[in-house]
């Protein structure tokens, strides 16, 4: 009798575990595809600014606005990281 209800609770444990992995696949593959379609509007986005600039105020006016743009978000980024570290 103990034996049957120990097989059963590894089944019941190895089905719900299948399925813990199913979702978290089919999750990352959710995330992955609206990461990549973010990537991809953020480089037509990035493209358009700098062509903006670069016909308001010159190529290398552009290309320094746009380069600090991302090196303050990359370090926004970081501080905003290290303070939920904390």
């Amino acid at each position: 009798m103990l034996l049957s209800v120990v097989k059963t609770a590894a089944l019941f444990a190895a089905a719900a575990a299948a399925n813990a992995g199913r979702r978290f696949a089919a999750t990352l593959a959710g995330y992955l595809v609206a990461g990549g379609l973010l990537a991809a509007s953020l480089c037509f986005l990035t493209l358009a600014g700098y062509r903006a600039l670069s016909q308001a105020l010159g190529d290398v006016y552009a290309s320094l606005i746009v380069g600090s743009l991302y090196l303050v978000a990359g370090l926004a980024t970081l501080l905003i990281l290290q303070i939920k570290r904390r």
